[in-house]
């Protein structure tokens, strides 16, 4: 039954094939589109190469090895407790305003 009607309505319809301009048209213009992709992907793997090129090393940059300690040189002393005079000015500046011109000026004596 559908086989029928299919066929019926496509006999109905006479379909042509596009006039010579129109296709010639079409082709150009499909044409003019890949040539302008095929253009721009050109352009950007030249500037991909360029850039590439730009930023690349010039040399070999070995990494920086570990450190190592050297004989006959004491190691770095840590810093021991705080003084007196160290704790109350450590002290005294944690009371203090943290922002303000006080901070940025010193006091005159």
């Amino acid at each position: 039954m559908l086989h029928h009607r299919l066929a019926k309505t496509a006999s109905t319809e006479r379909l042509r094939a596009a006039k010579p301009p129109t296709v010639r048209i079409e082709s150009e213009r499909r044409a003019r589109f890949w040539t302008r992709a095929a253009i721009a992907i050109t352009v950007a793997i030249i500037g991909a190469t360029a850039l590439t090129l730009y930023t690349a090393p010039t040399r070999y940059e070995p990494p920086v090895p570990p450190g190592e300690t050297v004989p006959g040189v004491p190691p770095k002393a840590a810093p021991g407790t705080l003084s007196t005079a160290e704790l109350t000015l450590r002290a005294k500046l944690r009371a203090e305003s943290a922002n303000g011109p006080e901070k940025l000026l010193p006091e005159p004596r």
